[in-house]
């Protein structure tokens, strides 16, 4: 993750404020639309959403970042990060389509390391499908790696298990972990 990044122009990255934290729901929703049907079907996408309340708390306890576009000023994506295993886990990433491949997700990603960091946990850690070029890939990018099934926490095969009770199939996911070395420095 050590290749220079800048915020894209037009836009910023930071902590989510209050005024924030109801339009992003919706930015959820909207980037599960790039998900094929195969992996996210139509029932899925109803019902799986996060509650107001998750961005709420994420908010209060300082793990919620949002990028904004800069005109018209507006959220246009979100990562969240909570405590899984006793350590930092991004639990949610989502960008609106329209502000997508920009380079937004990146930032988010190095934001939520950044505060891992800051915070001193060894690992950052998430789920995410293993096929799909906008997830694994993506994140294999910036240096996260498979975690074996044998060195998965208890709370991380948990959190595979209700995914997969939740209706995504086991096979197309996958747990990875960005060490701490490999976290980005502070700017």
């Amino acid at each position: 993750m050590a290749e220079p990044y800048s915020i894209p122009q037009g836009y910023s990255i930071g902590l989510a404020r209050s005024d924030e934290v109801a339009l992003l729901p919706a930015i959820e929703t909207a980037s599960e639309n790039l998900f094929p049907l195969e992996d996210i079907s139509f029932e899925l996408r109803k019902n799986s959403g996060l509650p107001l309340s998750f961005f709420e708390q994420a908010k209060l306890a300082q793990r919620l970042w949002v990028a904004r576009a800069l005109d018209p000023a507006m959220p246009v994506g979100f990562g969240a990060a909570i405590l899984l295993d006793a350590g930092a886990h991004l639990h949610q990433l989502s960008v609106l389509p329209a502000h997508g491949r920009r380079g937004l997700g990146r930032g988010l990603v190095l934001e939520v390391a950044r505060w891992a960091r800051k915070e001193d946990f060894a690992s950052l850690t998430l789920t995410t499908f293993r096929h799909l070029a906008f997830n694994g890939p993506f994140y294999a990018s910036l240096g996260f790696e498979p975690i074996p099934v044998a060195h998965q926490g208890r709370e991380i095969r948990a959190a595979l298990a209700r995914e997969a009770e939740q209706g995504l199939d086991p096979d197309t996911r996958i747990a990875m972990r960005l060490e701490r070395a490999r976290f980005p420095d502070s700017p």
